[in-house]
């Protein structure tokens, strides 16, 4: 289970020179104490103690003037870390979506990431789903903040409830909602979004959830589509590890979370 091969697929990373103020603000805000400092060595140093060989980084775009050196620090991921992949961002209500998400993927970038609520745009309103409809149609991977969020908990943007709306609409074929798929919202994700077609991280979930219900979901979903995350710096990934093992799932089922899914979702962006 602690092979080689293990892929993280929700971890954030920022510029060597604002990381450690970031952190410590977001740390701040959650009231929770980060696994690692943020930066890119930080998180390379926390997957070779973890036995993690792949890292999504999910960048947190929270205007639309930020895409350009977004953009540009993503890219530099890509190309400096081999053990990192940089999704990219791109903000709700942007006038020039369209351009921005063919641009990025003509850079071979294979997702984006979405943030409701630090979006302030709710996950089914009409500028969200404008973006996730053409990042599908364009091949690309929808990473997106399900749930409550810890340090914006009031009147959470991206519910179930909303998340199953999209589904409803869109029908996203790599659509991934994070935190199990609704952080804290755990009974709805059960009853509206566990087995649909859609991928669940698992990401942030250990300690605020009971492992039966965790075990549950999983299950229900189907290991197929339930992929390995911790929310690096917020989780950390050899303790998420640790977490995952106590469900007592099987080898197979193992596999999949831990790699199986993550690698074959990568790898059907090139196609």
């Amino acid at each position: 289970m602690t092979e080689p091969g293990i892929v993280d697929f929700h971890t954030h990373i920022w510029p060597d020179r604002i990381a450690e103020g970031t952190v410590r603000s977001l740390s701040d805000m959650a009231g929770i104490a980060p696994y690692a400092d943020g930066t890119a060595e930080g998180l390379e140093k926390a997957m070779s103690e973890a036995g993690v060989s792949l890292s999504v980084v999910l960048p947190v775009i929270t205007k639309v003037s930020q895409f350009d050196s977004i953009m540009r620090f993503a890219s530099e991921i890509n190309e400096k870390h081999e053990a990192l992949i940089s999704f990219g961002a791109v903000f709700p209500g942007d006038p020039e979506y369209k351009e921005h998400l063919k641009l990025l993927k003509s850079y071979g970038f294979r997702g984006i990431k979405l943030h409701p609520d630090y979006h302030g745009v709710a996950l089914d309103s009409k500028e969200s789903m404008n973006i996730i409809y053409e990042a599908s149609s364009l091949g690309m991977i929808v990473s997106v903040h399900a749930g409550i969020d810890i340090g914006l908990p009031d009147d959470p943007c991206s519910t179930p409830e909303m998340a199953a709306a999209v589904i409803d609409g869109i029908h996203p074929d790599k659509l991934v909602l994070a935190h199990t798929g609704g952080w804290k919202l755990w009974d709805e994700v059960e009853r509206l979004l566990a087995g649909s077609e859609v991928y669940i991280d698992l990401s942030f979930t250990d300690g605020y959830i009971e492992d039966g219900q965790w075990k549950r979901i999983i299950r229900k979903h189907g290991a197929g589509r339930c992929l390995f995350g911790t929310d690096s710096p917020w989780s950390g990934q050899k303790e998420t590890i640790a977490a995952l093992g106590r469900l007592g799932l099987t080898d197979e089922e193992y596999e999949l979370i831990f790699s199986g899914n993550a690698r074959k979702l990568l790898d059907s962006n090139n196609e």
